[in-house]
């Protein structure tokens, strides 16, 4: 990988479109070249901005009717043009054939304007579709990439329900120990007050990268909650998943936390160690966040 391959590939770098070694060269090469990196950094933001600042609606009225009566009137020109041609006057019938042939051609050119306008405004129509699409599917590559939003995603897909363990436990210090023999993870499983543990459910979180799905229930009041563990070091090597930006801005100590407002559910990060979480219920992120035990968080 160089710099000009880097720049060939890069829009579909930013479309999702590249194909794996691709993805794994750009991304390697852009950890030492800030150039190409900035500009990778800036096409995120414009696909982003497009996005949020030009959502898919309705036609306005005002354009459909401005559209329509265009139509309209170039339909009316060209019968007018029609009627004038081929409803000659009998006086006009002596003409040559020539003349005939004459008018008949500047029908059939109205007609070709007719054609002409109205492809041009299907041909507009398309591409501000094909915009609109491109712009939404930015926006979904890019919310892909979050670990807040895969981690609502997921949650949203099991309907918040309790997902059967691959080791199941009541017991936080044995599923710490399970992690470490079993994946060499070193990861602080936390209290979480008034719910029970339930286990760990081992499952790729995205295509090929595997993190520990932390279960916890609270039965009284029917209530699950996610809580996924990250070792940092396999999420930077990774140059798939990104956090929040907000979230890693604001998780600084071991009491700082962060909630993300995401499908209408809230998701709560914080950063412990080297090791990054993200929960997620049907609680008020603030109200989880002051049932998890280290953050020592009281509204």
């Amino acid at each position: 990988m160089n710099r000009k391959k880097a720049l060939e590939i890069l829009p579909a770098i930013v479309d999702n479109e590249a194909s794996s070694d691709e993805q794994v060269a750009f991304f390697d090469f852009i950890e030492h070249d800030e150039t190409v990196r900035k500009e990778y950094e800036e096409a995120l933001k414009i696909k982003q901005l497009l996005k949020t600042k030009y959502k898919r609606v309705q036609t306005p009225e005002h354009l459909a009717n401005r559209i329509n009566k265009i139509i309209a009137a170039l339909e009316e020109q060209t019968t007018d043009e029609e009627t004038k041609i081929y409803n000659l006057p009998s006086e006009t019938s002596t003409k040559t054939h020539s003349d005939h042939s004459t008018k008949r051609s500047v029908s059939f050119g109205s007609l070709f304007r007719y054609l002409a306008a109205a492809a041009v405004i299907l041909f507009f129509t398309l591409v501000t579709i094909q915009l609109l699409d491109r712009t939404a599917s930015y926006e979904d590559s890019l919310a892909g990439l979050v670990v807040e939003n895969i981690a609502a995603e997921h949650f949203i897909k099991s309907s918040g329900q309790l997902i059967e363990p691959h080791f199941g436990t009541h017991s936080v210090t044995d599923a710490e120990q399970y992690l470490l023999n079993h994946f060499g993870m070193v990861i602080t499983v936390p209290n979480i007050t008034g719910a029970q543990f339930e286990g760990i459910v081992m499952a790729d979180f995205i295509e090929g990268f595997q993190t520990p799905l932390l279960e916890y229930t609270q039965p009284e009041i029917n209530e699950t909650i996610y809580l996924f563990a990250f070792d940092m070091d396999k999420v930077l090597e990774s140059n798939a998943l990104k956090r929040h930006h907000e979230a890693v801005a604001a998780c600084n100590t071991d009491h700082d936390f962060f909630v993300a407002e995401i499908d209408q559910h809230h998701v709560v990060s914080w950063l412990w160690n080297n090791t990054w979480y993200s929960a997620i219920s049907n609680h008020n992120g603030y109200d989880l966040a002051g049932l998890v035990e280290p953050l020592q968080y009281n509204r």
